[in-house]
């Protein structure tokens, strides 16, 4: 029956038909649900069970963790931070330490309900407007073009919702897929042709024309101005003083620090809760018993008010403190806790998703399952995730050890940023979602197997260099993969000469 339907409506827009100019947008719902009925009239011909429906497809069932995890995690987050309640704060605070305590947390009094209500009314209007835009984008330039709509949208409108935060405007959610639909992509000539990825183009395109929009603090609620009331109502009914008070920070802002905070700094803030197991201890004992000689302190280290920490630690070095200026005491603080994984700021917490971010990248475990599936059905490159998590990690180890080996007393003065725990880089922000479903971009990667590896390598250098040295963005994975793009065909290009170099001499 279905069938007779579709064949009705094609019969309509055949050629010398008045509907002969919107056949595609017919075709498309008949691809939609049936094979394309098309035959190869000319050599070479292939006979393969995976058309481009089915490896689009491919892609968003791998994207389907990541969903889940948008809708909870955005849910979970606008629950607490739009409630003004600050024990219920504290309360996922506390349980966010084990994964069992989460849970409970989670279920309790049905709380689990509540979330996934919240998650999905922040989550599916913005891909159904992500849909419904960029569609009639595509279904307008294919019925001017006079070519079938091609799947590769399918898989798009789904990936620029899930990193995108989830107060952004519905208007500019528009404006955005506009953008990277037809200047990333239908310029170039449509689906295939494109050199940037078109999804991060959309991206990229809004955090470019409303900075104010796509960072800062928009990575919760939907509603920034009731967020921030929440956050206003709860400082003032718990008393939390200014370095424990609730704010919106992701990891990365926390990371986003300047060069004037040192590692000396940062680990004399964690001895408090770590005591000597902190780096450069023997420095920090050495100026602390100047410290409380020349003040009369009587204090212990390891055992100081916040008052007493604070004052040692901006104190001048000749006096026997740190020398830190009193106005970055509270961004060293909050590092501390995001450098030693102090509080809810856990590795463990991170690798789930359990942290604020945009709607879909916040969960390496999530990107993870993706990755397997994608790797699995040969639809995503290992190849290009694997050189671009060397090129990471090498790049991000790189720093450590700078900093860990070069400047006086071990480092011990050197920038806290640059001795980061360089593993920590892939489990922050975008960076595994980026590798997982971005970089792998068939079209806008290169080709060749050897091209892949030095693609890869390349985006991941780039993406660590961007997040220690530009204060100003501190997630560099959606610039790097895009300046990756535009080198993709260079690299395939000496690749293929260098391939067949070799099958020459190889003859």
């Amino acid at each position: 029956m279905l069938r007779k339907i579709l064949d009705f409506q094609l019969s309509l827009t055949e050629k010398g038909k008045p509907l002969h100019k919107l056949r595609p947008l017919i075709t498309a719902g008949d691809t939609f649900m049936y094979e394309p009925a098309i035959n190869t009239k000319t050599g070479p011909h292939i006979r393969d069970a995976v058309d481009l429906k089915r490896w689009m497809i491919v892609v968003v069932f791998a994207l389907l963790p990541c969903i889940i995890m948008a809708i909870w995690n955005t849910g979970l987050q606008k629950l607490l931070y739009t409630s003004g309640d600050y024990r219920l704060m504290d309360e996922y605070f506390a349980a966010s330490t084990s994964f069992q305590t989460y849970i409970d947390f989670c279920m309790k009094d049905n709380r689990f309900l509540s979330i996934l209500q919240l998650g999905a009314l922040a989550f599916f209007p913005v891909v159904l407007v992500s849909y419904a835009v960029g569609g009639l984008w595509e279904g307008l330039f294919a019925c001017v073009r006079d070519h079938e709509i091609a799947e590769g949208f399918l898989v798009t409108g789904i990936l620029y919702p899930l990193v995108l935060p989830p107060t952004i405007p519905y208007w500019m959610v528009a404006v955005g897929v506009s953008a990277g639909v037809v200047i990333g992509k239908e310029l170039f000539g449509g689906t295939g042709m494109n050199i940037l990825n078109p999804a991060l183009t959309c991206r990229a395109f809004l955090f470019f024309t409303f900075p104010g929009k796509m960072s800062g603090d928009v990575w919760v609620g939907t509603n920034p101005t009731i967020v921030k009331n929440s956050l206003l109502t709860m400082n003032e009914t718990s008393g939390a003083g200014e370095l424990d008070g609730y704010s919106q920070a992701t990891p990365l802002a926390l990371f986003n620090i300047g060069d004037d905070i040192k590692r000396v700094h940062v680990d004399a803030i964690a001895s408090n809760n770590l005591g000597t197991q902190v780096n450069n201890y023997e420095v920090i004992q050495t100026q602390f018993s100047k410290w409380n000689a020349m003040g009369e302190q009587q204090a212990s280290l390891g055992q100081l008010s916040p008052e007493q920490m604070k004052n040692f630690v901006t104190t001048s070095i000749e006096q026997g403190g740190l020398g830190l200026a009193p106005e970055n005491y509270q961004a060293a603080y909050e590092f501390s806790g995001l450098h030693y994984g102090i509080g809810h700021l856990t590795d463990a917490n991170f690798f789930f998703g359990n942290q604020l971010g945009s709607m879909g990248e916040t969960s390496t475990f999530a990107c993870l399952i993706g990755a397997m599936m994608l790797i699995y059905f040969g639809v995503g490159s290992w190849r290009t995730m694997l050189g671009m998590l060397i090129g990471a990690l090498g790049t991000a180890l790189l720093f450590q050890f700078g900093a860990d080996y070069i400047g006086n007393d071990g480092g011990a003065w050197n920038p806290a940023r640059l001795a980061f725990p360089a593993y920590k880089q892939l489990i922050m922000g975008g960076f595994a979602f980026g590798l997982v479903f971005m970089s792998t971009d068939p079209v806008s990667a290169p080709g060749m197997n050897s091209a892949k590896w030095l693609y890869g390598g390349l985006i991941g250098l780039v993406a660590i260099v961007i997040r220690y040295i530009n204060p100003a963005y501190p997630e560099g994975v959606m610039l790097a993969i895009l300046f990756g793009n535009c080198f993709a065909p260079l690299i395939d290009y000496y690749a293929v000469r260098t391939y067949r170099r070799k099958r020459r001499v190889a003859v």
